[in-house]
């Protein structure tokens, strides 16, 4: 295996986007949500060249140990030659396994409560002086469901400059570790006088 070998893997776009939005009303109550999915696309994890691969010659995820391929007589082995290994081999020595493969790309595919309001209207006869009011919880990006193991999946766009001064996507879809979506908490009273 060479540079010869290489090709184009995986791709950044999603094949299916779809948002859901829900609300309902039951007297003095209310409640709204919005879903998120994004389905098909893939993520090029670069993140895995630091923990996994120690390019600082650092420490690694607990499991990396635990599964690593190994063979007999290394440290540790458990379970010599297991080809379902999560990782290849760990050795310090090892300067081939960091190179850029398949093993960085992993699936985009997630699913996302992005917000969710419970609300409740003031009846106009319970403060007399305040003609209307409502009080509500608001929760954003409260839970996703996905498979990926890097922080996000839904990564933002990476600006990106060409030789002509244009942005392009090139960068769309490469984890370096961008901080992920914050998950946030609001109470509120909204009125009028």
């Amino acid at each position: 295996i060479n540079a010869d070998d290489r090709t184009i893997i995986g791709s950044p776009h999603p094949d299916f986007v779809a948002g859901l939005d829900l609300g309902f009303k039951m007297g003095q109550w209310d409640f709204s949500a919005t879903v998120f999915g994004s389905f098909g696309g893939q993520i090029y994890d670069a993140q895995k060249d630091f923990y996994v691969f120690r390019d600082f010659e650092t420490n690694v995820v607990s499991d990396r140990l635990t599964n690593s391929f190994c063979i007999t007589g290394d440290e540790g082995c458990t379970h010599p030659g297991d080809q379902s290994a999560k990782y290849p081999r760990l050795n310090i020595g090892d300067l081939g396994s960091g190179d850029i493969s398949s093993f960085f790309i992993e699936s985009a595919t997630y699913v996302r409560l992005r917000a969710l309001q419970i609300g409740w209207t003031i009846p106009a006869n319970l403060i007399h002086w305040l003609p209307s009011g409502r009080v509500y919880v608001q929760g954003e990006n409260l839970f996703t469901i996905t498979g990926y193991s890097g922080l996000d999946p839904s990564l933002p766009a990476r600006a990106f400059t060409g030789a002509s001064g244009d942005i392009r996507d090139q960068f769309r879809n490469i984890d370096v570790g961008v901080y992920p979506s914050s998950r946030i908490l609001t109470v509120g009273i909204s009125t009028s006088f």
